[in-house]
Order: C-alpha cells, then sequence, then structure tokens
C-alpha cells in the first residue's frame, strides 16, 4: 500500500500470478477522504469530532481551518490533532480543542471522522466482495514521514532522515522498517504499522525511496545496478536522486506545486553540477539538497527516469526524459518498491 498525497495504491501480491494479473486498487487518499467528511461537516453547520491514530495532514489540515474560519467547533485527541501540527499547543491556538473524548465534547450533532491513513475493515471488506484472497502474509507500506519535531522545522527534520541515510552508505532498504522497530520519531509510520497490525508481517517505508526503488526495478526481487538519476513526481512532493545499484549517493527534494518544467529542469542541472545547495533548496520552500561528491554530467547520468502522478507537470525541462512504468504500470510504482524490499527483508 502506497499511502500518498492524493492516492493510496494497492497491489495485492500472489507470487503463483504474473504479477501483471496481480489485482490493483487505485483510491482517494486517507487525508482527501478526511478532507471530504470535514467539508461536509462545514457545509451542513456541524462540528467534527476527530479521533484515531496520527495520519497524514495537507488535504483534511486545509479543511480543518476552513471548519475553524466558518467559526465550527473541531475536537480532536492528541494523536489525531498530530496529523495536522507538532505542537499541540500551536494547533490550540488555531482554535482547535484536544481532548481525550472528542465526541463526548463535541456534542452528539457533531460528525465523527476517523483519523488515519488505513482503514483496514474497508479494504479487507472491499477485496473480498471483489473475490479477492485476504488471507495475507503480511504487508508493506509507504508513507510519507516528516518525522515529530514540536518547536523546529519538520522540513529541515525530514531531510536530516536523508543526510542520515547517505552516511550510512545511501542503501534505499536502510529506510524499510519492521514494525517493531520503526523509530520512535516516525510517527506516522508507526501509526500505519498499527493500523496493519492483522495482516501479518508488516514493514513500512517512506514513500520517496520506495518510488525510486519501484522506478528502478529489474526484477521483484532486485534494483537496477546501473547509476540512474531518478525522479519521482508525486502529488505532493519531488524528489530526484543518483542511485548505483540500490544506494542513493546524491538526492534533492522539493514540493511539486512550487516546480514548474523549467523550475524542474534548473533544479537538475544544478543539482548534477553541485551548484545547488541544500539552502537553496530549503529557501525556495523545498525540503533541501546532497548533492554529488563530484559534479555529474547529464551524459553520465542520462536520461531522468521519471515517475509519479504529476510526471506531465515536467515535460518541456529541457531535459531527456524517461517514463518509468515498472511491469507497465506507473501508479503502482511506489508498490513494487515496497514488495522488493519485503521481500528481501524477509
Amino acid at each position: 500500500m502506497d499511502i500518498g498525497h492524493g492516492t493510496t495504491d494497492v497491489l495485492v501480491y500472489d507470487s503463483a500470478l504474473p504479477i501483471e494479473n496481480c489485482p490493483k486498487l487505485v483510491f482517494p487518499s486517507a487525508t482527501r477522504q478526511a478532507a471530504a467528511r470535514i467539508r461536509a461537516a462545514t457545509a451542513a453547520g456541524r462540528h467534527v469530532a476527530f479521533e484515531g491514530v496520527t495520519m497524514g495532514g495537507g488535504p483534511s489540515g486545509s479543511a480543518m481551518r476552513e471548519h475553524l474560519r466558518a467559526g465550527l467547533g473541531f475536537y480532536a485527541s492528541p494523536a489525531a490533532a498530530l496529523s495536522f501540527l507538532d505542537d499541540l499547543d500551536e494547533l490550540a491556538g488555531l482554535g482547535v480543542s484536544i481532548t481525550d473524548t472528542p465526541a463526548v465534547a463535541a456534542g452528539e450533532s457533531a460528525v465523527v471522522i476517523p483519523s488515519g491513513d488505513l482503514d483496514p475493515d474497508a479494504l479487507l471488506a472491499a477485496l473480498a466482495g471483489l473475490g479477492i484472497d485476504t488471507g495475507f502474509d503480511g504487508a508493506a507500506i509507504a508513507v510519507q514521514d516528516h518525522g515529530f519535531a514540536p518547536g523546529e522545522s519538520n522540513r529541515r527534520f525530514r531531510f536530516a532522515m536523508w543526510e542520515t541515510l547517505l552516511e550510512d552508505g545511501g542503501g534505499i532498504d536502510r529506510l524499510a522498517f519492521s514494525a517493531d522497530a520503526i523509530p520512535d520519531r516516525f510517527t506516522r509510520m508507526r501509526a500505519a504499522a498499527s493500523l496493519a497490525s492483522g495482516f501479518g508481517r508488516v514493514i513500512v517505508m517512506d514513500t520517496g525511496p520506495s518510488a525510486i526503488a519501484g522506478a528502478l526495478s529489474q526484477d521483484i526481487t532486485g534494483i537496477s545496478p546501473r547509476t540512474r538519476l531518478v525522479a519521482n513526481a508525486g502529488n505532493g512532493h519531488t524528489l530526484a536522486a543518483l542511485v548505483t545499484d540500490g544506494d542513493i549517493t546524491a538526492l534533492v527534494e522539493h514540493h511539486t506545486g512550487m516546480l514548474d518544467a523549467v523550475g524542474f529542469g534548473e533544479m537538475v542541472r544544478g543539482f548534477l553540477s553541485g551548484r545547488l545547495t541544500n539552502d537553496d533548496v530549503f529557501g525556495a520552500g523545498g525540503h533541501g539538497c546532497l548533492p554529488p561528491a563530484q559534479p555529474v554530467s547529464l551524459e553520465e547520468s542520462g536520461p531522468v527516469l521519471l515517475t509519479g502522478p504529476r510526471r506531465d507537470r515536467f515535460r518541456g525541462c529541457g531535459l531527456e526524459l524517461e517514463y518509468a512504468a515498472p511491469y507497465g504500470d506507473m501508479m503502482l510504482t511506489g508498490c513494487f518498491g515496497l514488495l522488493g524490499a519485503w521481500l528481501r527483508l524477509a
């Protein structure tokens, strides 16, 4: 399950089938579903009770602010509230009521909205209704986790994850964690793993490395050894990385909405040449940049291997692009990366 800003992409892998014949689903992400429910409550003039585990924010956070501006109450449990901000005092200052019993505090007429990146009961019911066997051996889940960083920039904090990865050798699988080994700071990953506990053995990754690994899949267990420049144009974030034999050697991460085709081309050229700095990207509203140790030419890196649902945004960037569609399905790129990690870590 690759749970992104816009969609949740699901691959049901059955080793007895050709991977192209395995069931696949793409549906709105949990944060977009929550946002729709909040806006419906706003339109109906009803308070909201938001309770459950920490999940992704973005669209649901925007809907929450609109709800408050409409003069309506928004009550949230502490864990659910952390979906919006790491500082609960700051969130309370916006008008959110933090309480252990949001449904009680909001009153009987309130709309109760569950918080969580995954609704396992709904997913299992949908699969069973389609005749798909749900006797799983396990689950691999990707969510983008900025890390729990109250009092500091979560963009800086998230990028520290990448810095640690490169210091440790850059192995993509180092960012795949079994459910019982997820670092405490990755609260969203831990929450997602808890929701999937009934599936069997669970691993969790960040959406960035799962997409990079999936784009480079040579088969379900391996990653192409060739050095490539890979970019994932997600609905929320764009990540570009130099990868050799499964090791990330350099990378840059920005917000997709802040880049057009020209900006993407300039970012990639500056990144490869070493001119683009971490402060440059952070100052422009992105996450950061860890440039190559030595400048890399476009001839060396070859065409940009581009994946992600917003890839067409970067057409006309002046770079040679190669669209990655592993096993014929671009939207499942992250799922293929997850599957490879799950099998390699078994």
